[in-house]
């Protein structure tokens, strides 16, 4: 059941890839680069890095970036392993990384994080910006991480905090949740991941699947989209916030959108205007126990 559910994700990741690189990796990609940077100093010489859901390949960037400062500063370098079940995500994140000229150092492989097909004990550190935490299987996705390390190795993760705290996620929910109908607002199940969205829950799931030593610090930063509807429509494209609207009638889904943007165009101030939302995670640091 777990394959078929994450085959079913890939396939919906595929479909949004293109969209994400134009409108959400300059955010997430930003936040992808300051996460490894959070761990970029305490890596060991020529460390072998590996990327789980590795998007556009920002993160990987910054990773291959610090290779080539290692080799000019002391002749040796890491390697880079950037990886996604997507393979579309994949294909992008190599196109992305190709004007590095950065071969000898980074491969790019379609891997799935719950199952990965690597050597345990095999790597210095692990990075999953906003991927794991959002596996059908997320405590597989820890596990497999931890797996692959060597003892002592590190995990650093970027996990959104709910929408108490993550004013883009709040403003892009709240009129959809209002506009939704009954039976569906009803029906709807509390997403797993707002167990760890707080730092204690993310500290004791990652110590409950082999890392210790953990380290949780917030981080925020602005996303911008160049006009409220473009908001809306890859909302109604992502994997996550599609499935909100999957079981609306047209009907339906057309007053979820005129909520959504009554709201979001009051925001930004007009319909032409772009629109800036804070948003809020969590960074994990911790070491494979």
């Amino acid at each position: 059941m777990i394959a078929a559910v994450t085959m079913e994700l890939s396939q919906a990741w595929d479909r949004h890839a293109g969209t994400y690189v134009r409108l959400g990796s300059p955010f997430t990609g930003y936040i992808g680069q300051s996460l490894f940077h959070t761990v970029a100093g305490r890596l060991p010489p020529a460390a072998r890095m590996l990327e789980v859901a590795c998007g556009n390949g920002e993160l990987a960037r910054a990773a291959v970036l610090h290779c080539f400062a290692e080799r000019a500063a002391t002749g040796c370098t890491g390697s880079v392993l950037a990886t996604d079940f997507s393979p579309e995500m994949v294909a992008r994140t190599s196109s992305n990384l190709n004007g590095l000229n950065a071969h000898d150092i980074v491969r790019c492989e379609v891997h799935d994080g719950q199952a990965l097909a690597l050597e345990s004990g095999s790597f210095d550190a692990v990075f999953s910006a906003f991927g794991i935490f959002l596996f059908p299987d997320r405590h597989a996705g820890w596990r497999e991480a931890a797996r692959v390390l060597k003892p002592g190795g590190w995990l650093a993760t970027a996990v959104w905090r709910g929408p108490e705290h993550n004013a883009l996620m709040r403003v892009q929910m709240a009129p959809v949740l209002a506009a939704l109908p009954d039976r569906i607002r009803a029906a709807l199940p509390s997403p797993g991941w707002l167990d760890i969205a707080s730092s204690d829950g993310l500290e004791r799931e990652l110590v409950s699947c082999g890392f210790s030593e953990v380290e949780v610090s917030e981080f925020d930063a602005v996303f911008t989209a160049p006009t409220p509807r473009q908001m809306w429509e890859s909302m109604c494209e992502n994997p996550v916030s599609r499935n909100l609207l999957a079981s609306c009638t047209v009907t339906e889904l057309k007053a979820v959108e005129a909520s959504v943007l009554e709201h979001l165009t009051s925001l930004s101030g007009g319909p032409d205007r772009a629109l800036r939302l804070d948003g809020s995670c969590h960074f994990a640091v911790a070491r494979r126990a």
